[in-house]
Formats: structure tokens, sequence, C-alpha cells
């Protein structure tokens, strides 16, 4: 146990990142705040007492002094001054639901779960690399999509003009949070030859709920021609018979 602000710097007031400095009156900083000051000196020091020296013993406290990630569901420990960065990219950030007057918000899986149980969001799991055919009603505006490495995201349907639908999907997790890279591939087939395709990059919304398919930078469109009747019903409802593919790019490359 160790009173946080032991470990702020009091020029940003963030967290101590090494290399930590101190002045002849034992004022601490960090060493890149330091080299902002006006001729590297302390303000609040004077008479020449102003200049930095390094400062091992606390220097080592810092490097070492772990925490766990504030995340429910991630298990990390990481360095103190690296917790916020971590968060930026931490899988089990916090998502939120935009259902209307629900203020649920959680990791993505916890998410998932709240969507398909709560709201009865759909819930379908698919697998990378593989084709996965889909009968969607036009009625139903978003389904849950698990893939198998429990990451999760939401298919995305909304009205485009005299088009039946358009259809995108976007991945449940923080915004910055955009590693590994995914694409997806979603096509629908009208007889033998004519065909409907959009291969596109996923993006990240930490309320993927709130997001509409037509204002996606890609989505696919579904001429009324491409539906086909619901296989049990009074004739009159109408499905998308959607073909999607999800590829992981790289789990390392810098994304969009």
């Amino acid at each position: 146990m160790i009173d946080k602000k032991v470990l702020h710097c009091p020029l940003c007031t963030l967290p101590f990142k090494p290399p930590v400095v101190q002045g002849k009156a034992g004022h601490l900083a960090c060493g890149g705040c330091v080299a902002q000051l006006p001729f590297g000196q302390c303000t609040v020091c004077v008479d020449g007492g102003g200049f930095f020296d390094p400062c091992p013993a606390l220097d080592a406290v810092v490097s070492s002094t772990r925490t766990g990630c504030p995340n429910a569901g991630c298990k990390l420990y990481m360095t103190y001054h690296e917790v916020a960065e971590h968060q930026k990219a931490c899988p089990q950030a916090p998502c939120h639901c935009t259902e209307p007057g629900c203020g649920y918000v959680s990791a993505p899986q916890a998410l998932a779960g709240h969507l398909n149980t709560v709201h009865s969001v759909p819930f379908l799991a698919v697998q990378y690399g593989k084709v996965s055919q889909l009968q969607l009603p036009v009625s139903t505006p978003r389904v849950v999509l698990l893939g198998d490495d429990n990451r999760v995201f939401l298919l995305i349907m909304g009205v485009l003009g005299a088009a039946a639908a358009a259809v995108s999907v976007v991945c449940a997790r923080a915004r910055a949070a955009t590693r590994p890279r995914i694409t997806c591939k979603m096509w629908i087939n009208c007889g033998k030859e004519d065909m409907v395709l959009v291969v596109m990059h996923i993006r990240s919304s930490s309320s993927p709920g709130a997001v509409a398919a037509i204002d996606e930078p890609t989505f696919l469109p579904v001429p009324r021609i491409y539906l086909v009747p619901a296989a049990a019903g009074d004739g009159a409802s109408m499905e998308v018979p959607l073909h999607i593919r999800m590829d992981k790019i790289s789990p390392w490359s810098d994304a969009l």
C-alpha cells in the first residue's frame, strides 16, 4: 500500500515517469517536465538552488511499483505510470449500452450478454477466416457477433432510401484499442451471377449500439430484390440472406 500522491509529479500531476530528478531543496519532478522549464531550473527555488540532479532512489521505486488494471475482467499488472496508456488499448475497457433508458456500462463480453438477455438482441458465434451464413429479418436492427477469441462485434442494419437496408459491423471496444485490425467481407447473392459485396476494415466504438450503418464509412447496401421470404411467417416478412467473413490482418499492425 502506498499513497498515490507520492508517485505523482507536482508539475504535470501525472504519475512520475523515469528519469525522476530532484532539486537542491528536495523538489521532485519528471525528467521530461524539467526539460520544459526555463533553463531546466525549478521555478520555486531561488538563489541558484533550482538545478535538478538524478534521483536513483525514487527512480527505482517508480520503476518497480506495479498495479492491476482497473478495468473489470482484465487481470494484467503493469508499472503504475503505464496504467493510463494500457487502459487506452485494454480489451476490457468499458463499453456503454445505448438502448433507451439503459445506463449499463461494462466490459465488451459482459455487454454482449446484457444485450442478449436484457434487450433480446440476437446472439451468434462466428469464426475468423470462415464464412458464416445468416438469415436476418429486415426488422432486426442489431445482432451480437462473438468471435472465437471472445471479441464482441455488433452487426447493424438500417434503412437506406429506396434500398431495403444497409448493413455494417462495428467492434465493441474502446476507440483507442484498435489492435488487432480486423477486416470484414459481406455479400449477398441473387441467383448464380448477381452479387452485392463489400470489404471493410471494422471500426471500434465504446458505444456500439449508437452506431448507424449508413453513417459508417463502408456498409453493404441491400436492394429489395435480394431479400428472401422468412422461413416461418405470414409470407410478408422478408430476410437478408447474408454471407459474412471476418479476418485478423495482424495482431500488431497499426490501426487506421
